[in-house]
């Protein structure tokens, strides 16, 4: 049995949002006020009624669609069999279930609202305020508040029939809130977590009743030690001068209890040679044992708790973590993720765990099937996705989920909690593009856009995440948000003989002879134009050779574009000087055919860009990644010292402003460093 979906209205940020969860672990991923918090109170409030908070005004959902309705909130969690129920799960559910047939399903539904008397009341008065009444509503209804009641049913929420509230009591809801202060609860105040640890420890001991015997022994001898050290005759003195002796006279007694000696025991931490108190123990590691005795405590609980109440015991427990990343190292986030996957999937300790997380290893290390993914919108309610539902059924299908399974690194996974997002193929463009996008003033990291080098080939297995090539079904499970792809033009040709390969040419040599067969792109892009042709979310765009190329056709005079990494550094500068004259070491470089090609161009400009593009990706062949770093710290530099940058290709300024949601203004070309 596990919880498999909750139904919020009109709480908080969501209007009326229905969201699903798997068995075992998961993971709660998004931007900030996205709604994942939400979703852990919402939880809360159907399945912890011990320390279910008093509602405000500021707790319903604050886009009112119709002012005269009184608000009301209502919370349904859904319950699943997931074939391996035990005795316990079925009775726990048994009055509230709402599908008989396999798999059973029951339901739990919390609902905030006003009595049927006290809502007519309410909707008059809200009625009354007229056209102009949205300042008053928020007055009327915290007026009505102290008559709002919250209630809890069982089975199908139309049916309005309450839940029996020890049954739902069994259900043991354990929450680690963000704002955790790990030192404090673990040591501080009069029943610190540490304290309620080791009570519970003491009473599953199974040789209580002998134990016990010998404590009191222990504690007696300790106690007449200690009496038999102190005087109280100064104090007795006092007492009596100042006539307290009349309501009785002060004296020590011998009896110690075993509370008073958990509460004087205090946890060191060794480390070699040392040890120290835990409070001065680093606050990763502190955060991390407080997690751990929770974790113990639930397990001691409910150990206890089943042997004093049979089966009015707590047998559901469930553990909810926000943010347990905080103050832990990479590798302790991934081996904390791993040991709360085993507790649910070998131990059965915890039913379900739900975190909530903006820790990149933390979403790597979960798997697709696991992350739900939440996005702020404008229309002021979240929208939520689901990436390991987003891929086809097929082998192909299953190939990319296991491809972005494996290559969702601690850096790929960004692109889950980012805005927007530009996938490119190599280096270049992911050292460049950022600085490009700071000099037409849509700044990635202003604007939160993940760029993320994947390989020319590889585009296509992380697109169905955000809808691309999918059925109306799986569409509704991907993320919403601007994908950019920058993909290699890679133009080609062949001879028309049998058996002949295409192979890469240069963007000026297309269509120049009847007995070559051209190709304007490669066959990835076409495939990529293909499959996302029907997704508005997803630009395709693609150079008209390569990154570089399209750079140097656009800046054919700057001398910005040259670093100590190219090969013919001085020719490129005289070339750029004088367009017209091709050096004799660069011309080396070339075919007849590729020179004749060039040489046909009978567009001088064209002819003098295409001849320094192809120079120049001539000159960084072998060096490209080098070249890269040194292109974009000139770049930097550039713009640091208030020069002009670079002018920026169109397909790759479109590729910027489509990520980044920033439409196109007409901004001054650069002027070339000649």
């Amino acid at each position: 049995m596990y919880v498999s979906r909750i139904h919020i209205k009109n709480y908080r940020c969501f209007a009326d949002q229905q969201i699903d969860f798997c068995p075992g672990v998961n993971v709660l991923i998004g931007e900030n006020n996205s709604g994942k918090t939400t979703v852990l109170s919402a939880l809360e409030l159907v399945l912890n009624q011990e320390h279910r908070p008093r509602l405000t005004f500021f707790d319903f959902h604050q886009i009112v669609k119709d002012p005269t309705v009184p608000p009301r909130i209502e919370v349904t969690v859904t319950f699943r069999s997931d074939g391996q129920d035990t005795i316990e799960d079925k009775a726990l559910v048994a009055k509230w279930l709402t599908k008989l047939e396999p798999p059973l399903e029951a339901a739990l539904t919390y609902s905030y609202g006003l009595e049927p008397k006290d809502e007519v009341r309410c909707a008059k008065t809200l009625k009354a305020l007229g056209k102009n009444g949205k300042k008053e509503y928020k007055r009327v209804i915290e007026d009505y508040l102290p008559a709002y009641v919250g209630r809890i049913y069982g089975g199908d929420p139309k049916n309005v029939l309450p839940a029996d509230r020890e049954m739902v009591e069994r259900i043991d809801f354990e929450t680690l809130d963000a704002l955790r202060d790990a030192e404090r609860e673990l040591f501080l105040g009069s029943n610190p977590l540490l304290k309620r640890i080791l009570r519970l420890l003491l009473e599953n001991d199974k040789d209580k009743a002998n134990n016990d015997e010998e404590f009191q022994r222990l504690s007696g001898q300790l106690g007449k030690h200690f009496s038999s050290r102190l005087s109280l005759d100064s104090l007795l003195s006092f007492v009596k001068d100042t006539g307290a002796m009349e309501g009785g006279t002060p004296t020590l007694k011998d009896e110690i209890a075993e509370d008073d000696i958990l509460s004087a025991l205090r946890l060191y931490v060794e480390s070699g040679i040392m040890s120290v108190p835990a409070q001065y123990n680093g606050m990763g590691y502190n955060n991390l044992i407080y997690i751990s005795l929770v974790l113990a405590q639930t397990d001691s609980a409910n150990e206890a708790d089943f042997q004093k109440r049979g089966p009015n015991s707590k047998s559901f427990p469930i553990l909810c973590i926000e943010e347990p990343e905080a103050h832990l190292h990479p590798a302790l986030q991934y081996k904390l993720l791993k040991h709360l996957q085993e507790r649910v999937t070998t131990t059965n300790r915890t039913r379900q765990i739900f975190i909530t997380t903006h820790s990149t290893h933390i979403t790597s290390a979960s798997g697709l099937d696991r992350l739900i993914c939440f996005s702020a919108t404008s229309a002021g309610t979240p929208d939520v996705a689901y990436p390991g539902r987003c891929f086809p059924n097929t082998k192909e299908g299953k190939n990319s989920k296991a491809y972005v399974e494996r290559y969702l690194d601690a850096t790929k996974s960004e692109i889950l909690f980012a805005k927007g997002i530009v996938f490119v193929e190599g280096i270049a463009e992911l050292l460049l593009l950022p600085l490009m996008a700071e000099q037409i003033a849509c700044s990635f990291a202003e604007h939160h856009v993940a760029i993320v080098s994947v390989g020319g080939l590889t585009f296509k297995h992380f697109l169905p995440m955000f809808g691309a090539g999918l059925i109306e079904e799986k569409a509704g499970h991907a993320i919403k948000r601007p994908v950019s792809c920058l993909i290699d033009g890679d133009c080609s040709l062949n001879t028309k003989g049998e058996g002949a390969s295409f192979q890469k040419c240069y963007p000026y040599q297309l269509n120049r002879k009847s007995n070559y067969e051209y190709r304007a792109e490669s066959a990835a892009v076409k495939n990529l134009e293909s499959l996302c042709a029907s997704n508005g979310n997803i630009l395709i765009r693609h150079t008209a050779m390569t990154l570089e190329y399209d750079i140097a056709y656009d800046n054919h005079s700057n001398a910005t574009l040259i670093t100590e990494s190219c090969t013919y550094a001085e020719e490129l500068k005289e070339l750029m000087t004088v367009p017209a004259n091709l050096p004799p070491a660069l011309a080396k470089r070339f075919t007849g055919e590729q020179l004749a090609d060039l040489n046909a161009i009978t567009d001088e400009p064209q002819r003098e860009r295409h001849r320094v593009a192809s120079c120049y990706l001539a000159s960084i062949d072998g060096s490209k990644g080098e070249h890269a770093f040194s292109l974009a710290q000139q770049v930097k530099q550039s713009t640091i010292e208030g020069k002009p940058g670079i002018n920026i290709p169109a397909s790759i300024e479109a590729v910027i402003r489509h990520a980044t949601k920033q439409p196109k203004t007409p901004l001054p070309a650069v002027t070339e460093n000649k």
